[in-house]
């Protein structure tokens, strides 16, 4: 349940970011956060609810869009 949930997480961060036309590297400097780490986050890696807010907020969604 966990490890699906974690993929919905991570491919609805991606979907959301393509749709918006946003690279890995501009979300990177959009959030301050790495780029490995958004990288880590997008292929399955765990993620703080506080990366998760800042990652929503530099992609102009709710965090309730991204998982």
């Amino acid at each position: 349940m966990v490890k699906k949930k974690k993929q919905m997480i991570q491919n609805k961060i991606k979907e959301v970011r393509q749709q918006k036309d946003i690279s890995l590297y501009q979300l990177s400097k959009e959030t301050g956060l790495s780029y490995r780490g958004l990288w880590n986050v997008e292929k399955g890696g765990d993620v703080r609810l506080s990366t998760l807010y800042r990652i929503a907020e530099a992609l102009c969604c709710n965090v309730s869009d991204l998982v």
